[in-house]
């Protein structure tokens, strides 16, 4: 999995979107709204009985002859998790399981970049990866690179990642094509709703799934339950699919919206650059 320096540059220049967010409590390099000991400045406070008198800007008082110390913005760290779906339906076709990896790799790369705490949670090929600061930023690349799922797969992505979420706040990525029944995909929303989570969903689906270029008499095998299917393929049979999925894909959508959810659909012929800079930063995910 290689990415170009110039992406991997610009991606720097970034953070992930958690101005609603309550940070963490170790240091790290996003400014918090409470008052601490960065060098952010915030604003000017009248001195009062049991302040740091280090504080106490002495060139203010010079021209005011009223004593006022400094206030900063401290500086925190945000926990960022990722749930990266590792089951049959998204490593089965080579380029979607590539764009999966891609969309994990620079998530991971831009929270490490800013010296986040990230968890990726790598559902279906048994690995958790947890790093913290800009020295990981590359290596969790390699590690990316190097997934594969492992056999027997989990059963559903959904119902895994539910035993994945934590007490603490944080921000979760979801990379998934959301495959699987919406009461699934329901339950696992609904979870983090409750953790108070801030949630993004990336529902990644290949362009054949979204239409299906296939015609006549075709043997489709379930990529989960590894089940052949005899199909016919016709005009009216693919319409009904594609109706189909727009409602299961448009409930998703609805779902993310019921709990304030970030929702974006992508396919693999989407550019990176167009996903993180257009897509991303129009919905407000990076800034």
């Amino acid at each position: 999995m290689n990415f170009h320096s110039q992406f991997l540059a610009q991606l720097k220049r970034h953070r992930i979107n958690g101005a609603s967010l309550k940070m963490g409590h170790h240091k790290g390099s996003r400014l918090a709204t409470y008052q601490g000991s960065s060098l952010e400045f915030s604003d000017y406070q009248l001195y009062e009985l049991g302040d740091d008198v280090r504080q106490i800007d002495w060139n203010v008082y010079a021209r005011t002859e009223k004593v006022y110390i400094k206030r900063y913005l401290d500086e925190r760290e945000c926990k960022i998790h990722i749930f990266l779906d590792c089951t049959n339906s998204m490593v089965t076709e080579e380029r979607k399981w590539k764009r999966a990896k891609e969309l994990a790799g620079a998530l991971s790369f831009l929270a490490l970049s800013n010296d986040d705490r990230l968890t990726l949670h790598c559902v279906g090929a048994r690995k958790t990866f947890m790093k913290k600061g800009p020295r990981d930023a590359k290596s969790i690349l390699f590690d990316i690179g190097q997934l594969s799922p492992e056999s027997p797969g989990v059963s559903s992505f959904y119902g895994e990642m539910i035993k994945r979420v934590r007490n603490t706040r944080s921000i979760s990525f979801i990379i998934s094509d959301g495959m699987e029944p919406i009461s699934r995909i329901e339950d696992a929303l609904k979870r983090l709703s409750i953790k108070r989570e801030m949630t993004y969903f990336i529902q990644l689906l290949h362009e054949d799934e979204l239409s299906p270029s296939y015609e006549g008499d075709v043997k489709l095998i379930d990529s989960e339950k590894h089940q052949e299917v005899n199909v016919t393929l016709n005009r009216t049979v693919v319409d009904q699919y594609q109706k189909r999925l727009v409602e299961h894909n448009t409930m998703i959508e609805s779902l993310c919206k019921k709990w304030g959810f970030g929702y974006i659909r992508t396919t693999c012929l989407t550019p990176l650059n167009t996903v993180f800079f257009k897509d991303f930063k129009e919905n407000g995910w990076i800034r």
